[in-house]
This record gives C-alpha cells, sequence and structure tokens, in this order.
C-alpha cells in the first residue's frame, strides 16, 4: 500500500495532467475537466478509493515510466 503523501503526490500529478492543453480524444476531452476536479477533491479530502487510485495510476504510468 502507497503512503498517504504518495498518493497524494500522484493524485496531483494526475490532476495537473489532466489540466495540461495536451491533445487528449474526443470523448476523453469530454470529461476530462470533471475528472481532473474530482481528483483534486478525493486528494483534498485525503481520501483514496481504490478505483480512483487505479485511475490516476494509469493516467500517469507513461510520465513515470524511466524506461523511454
Amino acid at each position: 500500500m502507497r503512503s498517504k503523501r504518495r498518493l497524494n503526490a500522484d493524485y496531483n500529478q494526475a490532476a495537473s495532467l489532466l489540466k495540461d492543453d495536451l491533445v487528449w480524444s474526443g470523448d476523453f476531452d469530454n470529461i476530462r475537466m470533471d475528472l481532473h476536479d474530482l481528483i483534486v477533491f478525493y486528494a483534498a479530502a485525503n481520501y483514496y478509493p481504490w478505483a480512483m487510485t487505479n485511475i490516476v495510476q494509469k493516467l500517469i504510468a507513461e510520465e513515470n515510466d524511466l524506461s523511454i
């Protein structure tokens, strides 16, 4: 289990990534800012539900991949 400090950092990284002006698929772009707001909400509450944590980890996985 990740520490709450690490989870908070991951959530903030994912939120920042979602806010960046990157090229997203049209379907995802429609929910991108809502997802950002939800991630920020959970991070501020120090509450990290497993399903949201899985989404956060998938969002930041490529950005944190050191093998690239």
